[in-house]
């Protein structure tokens, strides 16, 4: 009994992983594409010189070519100043495309971050180019 339960979860796990993928078709179009039920961000800490975090008042990403603006939900994230530069729900403006961004911190009213990143999507989900991982703050 045990043995059929290993092979049959291990059948499912080839079967889900297998039939999912997150390529865009050959002609660019992403509609009968399968993706990944995974939801993704991209994230940035924020510390000061001496690793400190550093608790920003507002923050938000701003794309570089349109100026738009994109200001996710930070309340799961800002607890060790961990912040959310883009995430899987803007992905319908950036899919199969990369652009510029700038991830904006204020704190006590004046900008303290501006910092640069280059972020991509696919048909699925949206992807780091480039930008640090942790920015430091004087």
């Amino acid at each position: 009994m045990r043995k059929l339960i290993v092979i049959a979860l291990a059948g499912f796990i080839f079967l889900t992983t297998s039939s999912t993928s997150c390529k865009k078709k050959s002609d660019g179009n992403c509609a009968d594409v399968m993706c990944t039920a995974m939801f993704t961000m991209i994230n940035t800490k924020v510390t000061d010189a001496n690793g400190r975090y550093v608790k920003l008042d507002e923050v938000y990403t701003q794309r570089a070519s349109n100026k738009d603006i994109y200001r996710p939900d930070q309340a799961m994230m800002a607890f060790d100043s961990t912040y959310i530069v883009l995430d899987d729900s803007y992905l319908t403006k950036l899919q199969n495309q990369t652009d510029s961004f700038f991830f904006i911190g204020i704190k006590n009213g004046v900008k303290v971050v501006n910092e640069p990143f280059v972020l991509g999507a696919d048909c699925c989900h949206v992807s780091k180019q480039s930008g640090k991982a942790t920015i430091v703050i004087p």
